[in-house]
């Protein structure tokens, strides 16, 4: 909080006394460190939160917002942290959910589905994708963003307009008030219960219901309001389309943004998802040829259409030059169309319909026509999403991507977007791109923004004031589509809706949270220059990070987000650290030794879900080279006695496990890693060494050269089977495959430890030697190279010259259509390891397993196991907190799981209690040889 009184501080003090007696004390921080990466959501606003709180149920937040009302005590709810309006931090107390809050369970087929906010909305489309639904809001940030997030802001999206949002498709909420009260619409004890409890509240909702339809002027302007999309202030629209005060309670929660109360758990009515999809894209002359297109695809039931100007599509050149190498016109607008139906008689229909509407203007190019190929889809769909990023990618260092969200009615579209322009280039906002979602009359601006300067905020200021004069006085529009009202547009609220509409939000704000404790600021904020204030800075960091826009599109992917921070916390941290006194960085630099040096996996996953591609791992990787240890450097140097050494290490271990009880050896071990943090940490789980007697292969004119990966150099096979070597030359074999193994194998590897320990020199040492070593036995590359670990193939998969291929890929691809498969009739648990996911997305490895296997599951929430090399043994918390939920999700009757990664499989049998094994033995118990495979044919490499 800001600078306290004599009262505030006896306030706080109750307040986080009586905190420490209902929570654990994990469950509260306030070290310096995470609070500043607890500052920032998706927004251009930061605020440091003085104490942020991870709640496990409902239970406690009922006894959080008691004890906040009792003392005063202002608080902010935040669910994923992707508010582009700066929702979602506080300087007072941060309430945030921990991993128990993502439970779903699907009702009446499909048709409805009840959600607990935690869970991530791409999740709940998951549950839902069997039976045919999906919920009806779609987020760009679905992926990223959960379920509380989405209904308090009213998200909505590209397909989802106006009557398949949060507002429209509410079924059943269950809801806690700044009093601690909680209601539950679907419980009918706790409605009578609530009814009598809270009839002061009810009623005067009911008496603010019968003013606003006894008032003819206000009641038409919220049903004018409405006709667009529109989250600005709080949904007037309740009071008219509901009479029971308790449904305008609820309907008034949702687009609350956590200023009303706590959603704890929201059941929505779904939508069904047509079976069959055709996109095109179709550039126009200009803004008033496309526009005019609008209506008519609408009316032709298109089911998105996305408008991207001259600007946007410049941004994505290189996107766009599949379809069309020619300069984009300074004027030009391009629509991107999707269409769905639920055969295809009717999609063809369809298509026609709106074929012969588009053919009515001169003034169109067809750049892709329409095309139900999923993967031409994915990437005509892939140049709209990469609009966002590709500002983000270009912005100067130290500014921040601002993106706006408005909404004309389409008879104003062409007209609105001109007048946009025209304020671009006024305030000199020349890198703007516009975009969105044309059907709605809803369009997103982007551009780049520096608030370091009293001149950069007064261009701010100035352009807002201008482009909210523009929208609402000029198009009768709304200046919130979507994205919700927040700090940056609440001074602007009255200047959309009036005083009177403004007049009846601030009662509502002082029936539900009368002591004004939950998000101030938020919406209902007096202080005409709210948005000017906490505005963000984003000092340089270093140059893998420093285009960062800390959306938190990152953070799923990241197996640390339960145990310390996430990548974009991490960089967000040592940016306002940057900006603090001397004596507060180095306490910030000191702990983030363990919140990222130690803990970060540094796999690349977040990459891959990053809109400008950053890598943290990258960054981190950099900075564990500034103290690689002495010790890295002899075992790089001496790799084969290393390896001997640990095969030694691990046998003698394993050999102890049989003659005394494995629990004192398990103690013995984490007392000795809490002493030295070098100590790996020794579990049950943990293989003995491998042997070094390697198989002989048969002789065929097919040839693969094939590299054992270090861990199974070290790691014996899991009990009872052979090693896995062993296995991969018998399936090879059974395919009419000769394996080649290099004499003296054990003194080379692909780098990828050292790589990720940061020692570059090592690692560049050892990929050189790795491909002197394949281009001789490959015949200059005339054989293709497997490695059995797929780390291994990722780094070495860039090797000129080579063909090096992952182990799951070549066994899909080359192997399995040598063999007769009989499918493993009993379930099976898959992960997809990091590198997989990297290398094709995880595309060989999940077709192969569903190829073996009648049942095939994968963990939902798990997308890195977090064992990353050697950390599931020097820092085992980390494959801990990934793995937490995976022993929950494992099926009846599954006994054994499958992957490609030694280590990986290591931690996974740890923390699953089954078996986890390369997916080449499920391919060898399987498969039987056919004649064919010995026919002398030579494959192509």
């Amino acid at each position: 909080m800001p600078e306290k009184t004599a009262m505030d501080a006896r306030h706080w003090h109750g307040f986080t006394t009586a905190i420490g007696e209902v929570l654990r004390p994990e469950q509260c921080i306030s070290d310096l460190p995470r609070r500043l990466a607890y500052s920032t959501d998706a927004s251009f606003y930061t605020l440091i939160p003085q104490l942020v709180l991870q709640l496990d149920n409902l239970a406690e937040v009922r006894q959080v917002l008691r004890l906040a009302t009792q003392w005063s005590i202002p608080l902010t709810f935040r669910a994923a942290g992707t508010s582009l309006s700066g929702q979602a931090i506080s300087d007072s107390v941060l309430l945030t959910l921990s991993t128990k809050w993502q439970q779903a369970e699907v009702l009446e087929q499909g048709a409805r589905i009840r959600m607990q906010p935690g869970l991530i909305g791409a999740k709940a489309n998951a549950a839902l994708a069997p039976l045919g639904y999906k919920i009806g809001p779609d987020p760009a940030s679905i992926n990223t963003c959960k379920i509380g997030g989405i209904a308090a802001n009213n998200a909505s999206g590209m397909c989802c307009g106006i009557v398949h949002n949060s507002y429209h498709t509410l079924a059943d909420m269950t809801l806690v008030l700044a009093d601690g009260s909680m209601l539950n619409t679907h419980d009918e004890q706790s409605v009578s219960q609530f009814r009598q409890t809270h009839k002061a509240l009810l009623d005067g909702l009911a008496s603010l219901r019968d003013r606003v339809r006894a008032d003819t002027i206000l009641s038409q302007r919220i049903r004018h309001q409405y006709r667009l999309k529109n989250t600005m202030g709080y949904g007037l629209n309740a009071l008219l389309d509901y009479t029971d005060p308790l449904a305008i309670l609820t309907h008034l929660m949702i687009g609350s943004e956590g200023t009303l109360g706590f959603i704890g758990e929201l059941t929505l009515h779904t939508v069904k998802v047509a079976p069959l999809r055709a996109t095109g894209l179709f550039l126009f002359e200009n803004a008033s040829a496309a526009c005019a297109c609008i209506a008519s695809l609408k009316q032709l039931g298109a089911a998105a259409v996305e408008l991207m100007d001259a600007r946007a599509l410049r941004r994505v050149a290189d996107m766009l030059n599949t379809y069309s190498t020619a300069p984009v016109a300074d004027t030009a607008v391009a629509l991107l169309i999707d269409v769905t139906d639920n055969n295809a008689p009717a999609l063809a229909t369809r298509l026609a319909s709106i074929m012969a509407a588009l053919e009515q203007s001169a003034r169109v190019q067809v750049m892709c026509p329409f095309t139900q190929v999923s993967e031409e889809i994915e990437r005509l769909w892939q140049i709209r999403k990469g609009l966002f990023p590709a500002v983000g990618a270009i912005r100067e260092s130290g500014s921040t991507v601002i993106i706006e969200d408005i909404a004309f009615g389409l008879a104003d579209l062409a007209a609105g977007l001109g007048a946009l322009d025209t304020l671009f280039t006024r305030h000199g906002y020349d890198e703007a791109i516009v975009f969105g979602h044309a059907l709605d009359g809803n369009v997103h601006f982007v551009f780049t923004q520096k608030f370091e300067t009293a001149e950069d905020i007064a261009r701010y200021q100035a352009f807002m004031q201008e482009v909210s004069t523009l929208v609402v006085e000029q198009f009768a529009g709304t200046l919130k589509a979507e994205h919700g009202t927040g700090r940056n547009m609440a001074p602007f609220l009255t200047q959309q809706w009036g005083s009177a509409a403004v007049q009846v939000m601030q009662q509502i704000k002082h029936l539900i949270d009368p002591a004004g404790i939950l998000n101030p600021g938020v919406i209902i904020n007096p202080n005409k220059h709210a948005h000017l204030q906490h505005l963000k800075q984003l000092p340089a960091v270093d140059p893998i990070v420093d285009k960062c826009i800390e959306c938190g599109f990152c953070e799923p992917q990241c197996p640390s987000r339960n145990l310390t921070l996430t990548p974009r916390q991490r960089i967000a941290l040592m940016r306002r650290a940057s900006l603090l006194p001397v004596a507060a960085r180095a306490e910030v630099e000191k702990a983030f030794g363990y919140l990222a040096d130690t803990t970060c996996a540094a796999t690349g996953m977040c990459a891959t879900s990053c809109p400008v591609g950053i890598d943290t791992g990258a960054w981190i990787k950099q900075r564990r080279a500034l103290h690689t240890p002495d010790a890295a450097s002899f075992m790089a140097n001496h790799l084969a006695l290393t390896h001997r050494a640990s095969r030694s290490a691990l046998s003698t271990v394993s050999w102890l496990a049989k003659t005394i009880p494995v629990s004192i050896l398990e103690t013995a071990s984490q007392r000795a890693h809490e002493i030295s943090r070098a100590l790996p940490v020794y579990h049950r789980y943990v293989p003995a060494g491998a042997t070094t007697v390697l198989p002989t292969s048969a002789g065929y004119k097919d040839k693969v050269v094939y590299v054992p990966g270090c861990p199974n150099r070290l790691f014996a096979a899991p009990p009872g089977y052979d090693p896995l070597p062993d296995v991969v030359v018998r399936l090879l074999n059974k395919a009419g495959i000769e394996v080649i193994i290099p004499a003296k194998y054990s003194r080379y590897c692909c780098g990828q430890p050292w790589r990720s320990k940061g020692n570059i020199a090592a690692a560049c040492h050892h990929e050189a030697a790795m491909s002197s070593l394949l281009a001789s036995y490959t015949e200059q590359g005339r054989w293709p190279v497997i490695t059995d670990a797929s780390p291994c193939a990722l780094n070495l998969h860039t090797q000129q010259g080579l063909n090096i291929v992952e182990l799951a890929e070549f066994l899909l691809t080359t192997v399995v259509p040598r063999l007769e498969i009989s499918p493993h009739p009993e379930p099976l648990m898959l992960h997809v390891s990091c590198s997989s996911q990297q290398l094709d997305g995880g595309k060989s490895l999940r077709t192969l397993a569903k190829r073996l296997s009648v049942e095939v599951t994968e963990a939902q929430d798990i997308s890195c196991c977090g064992f990353a090399g050697d950390k599931g043994f020097t820092c085992p918390q980390l494959n801990e907190s990934a793995l937490a939920s995976l022993a929950g999700q494992i099926p009846p009757r599954t006994q054994w799981g499958f992957s490609n990664s030694r280590t990986c499989e290591i931690g996974l049998t740890k923390a699953a209690g089954i078996h986890y094994q390369h997916i080449a033995y499920l391919l060898d118990k399987v498969s039987e040889s056919l004649p064919s495979n010995f026919s002398g044919a030579v494959y192509a490499p």
